[in-house]
C-alpha cells in the first residue's frame, strides 16, 4: 500500500514539474488578401507522449444546413458528438481513408457521435446535402489551437523541446516554422498563407 501510494506521489510530481516548466506558443496566421483568417489550425508537430482525450466531447453540428464548425480540430482517440439542430433530416459521413464513417439519416434533435481513432485529415459531407462540407484534423497530440477571426492563436501547456510549428489551411495549404520552447517562455511565431487561385 505505502509502496503504490510513494509511486503514485512520484507519478503526480513528476506530471506537476512537467507543467509547471511548460511554455506557451501565441502568434498569428492570416490568409494574404483575406479579412476572415478564422478556421486555420495550428498544431505542433514532434511532441511525444501518453494522451488522453477530453472527457467533454467536442461537436460538429448540423445548423442552416451546413456543419459548424466548418473546421474542428482534435486529439486522436476522441468521441465527437454530430447533433442534427436543423428541422430536416441529414446523414453526415466521410470516405477519407483514416476515419470513414456513415451515420445514416437522422432527424432534429438526435445526435450520434463517432470515434476518431486515426491520425489524418477527415473531409465531411451529407449524402442530402451536397453542398456541406467540413474538416476534421485528427492530431497525435494535444498541442494545437484554431484561429479567431483576426488570425489569433494560442497553445498553451507545451513541453520543453524543439519541434515543428504548421498552420494547416486546407490540404494543399500547409505551411511549417522550426520552434523551440524552454520553461515557461512565451514564443511568438506568426504565419502568412496563401490561398489556391
Amino acid at each position: 500500500m505505502k509502496k503504490s501510494l510513494f509511486y503514485l506521489l512520484a507519478l503526480y510530481w513528476v506530471a506537476f514539474a512537467s507543467l509547471a516548466e511548460a511554455g506557451t506558443i501565441v502568434g498569428k496566421a492570416k490568409v494574404q488578401g483575406k479579412q476572415d483568417h478564422q478556421n486555420i489550425v495550428v498544431y505542433v508537430e514532434g511532441a511525444t507522449g501518453d494522451y488522453q482525450p477530453p472527457a467533454k466531447r467536442p461537436e460538429l453540428n448540423h445548423i442552416n444546413l451546413s456543419f459548424q464548425p466548418s473546421v474542428l480540430a482534435v486529439l486522436k482517440g476522441t468521441l465527437v458528438d454530430f447533433p442534427n439542430s436543423d428541422p430536416v433530416f441529414h446523414s453526415a459521413f466521410s470516405i477519407s481513408p483514416s476515419n470513414p464513417f456513415d451515420l445514416g439519416l437522422y432527424q432534429k434533435g438526435r445526435e450520434k457521435f463517432v470515434h476518431f481513432k486515426n491520425q489524418g485529415v477527415v473531409e465531411v459531407f451529407c449524402h442530402i446535402h451536397s453542398h456541406m462540407h467540413a474538416y476534421i484534423l485528427v492530431l497525435d497530440n494535444p498541442y494545437f489551437a484554431v484561429t479567431d477571426q483576426e488570425g489569433g492563436f494560442t497553445i498553451a501547456n507545451v513541453p520543453d523541446g524543439a519541434y515543428t510549428l504548421k498552420a494547416w489551411l486546407n490540404p494543399s495549404v500547409v505551411i511549417s516554422k522550426p520552434v523551440s520552447v524552454q520553461g515557461k517562455q512565451t514564443v511568438n511565431l506568426d504565419f502568412t498563407l496563401v490561398a489556391e487561385r
